[in-house]
């Protein structure tokens, strides 16, 4: 048999964990994702200026950390999910 479904209005009981990320999750995955475009972009904003290729690299360095920035929130989101 199946567990009947809970009832609304009902508050879970005591020291169970919300089956959702509170709020604060997110801010930590939205700053997340803003550190790794900003390092990515300024890693590769410094790679051009000593190479002489100015939008070259910083735009690997964007597409870098975009990529970082979605493996964290990725991983972020099944360690709390």
């Amino acid at each position: 048999m199946s567990e009947p479904p809970p009832q609304r209005g009902v508050p879970p009981p005591p020291g169970s964990r919300p089956s959702y990320p509170g709020p604060m999750t997110y801010m930590g995955i939205g700053m997340l994702n803003a550190i790794c475009l900003l390092g990515g972009g300024a890693l590769g904003w410094l790679a051009d200026t000593a190479a002489g290729t100015l939008p070259l690299f910083m735009l690997l360095g964007l597409l870098g950390g975009a990529g970082l920035g979605i493996a964290g929130t990725r991983a972020e989101l099944r360690r709390r999910g």
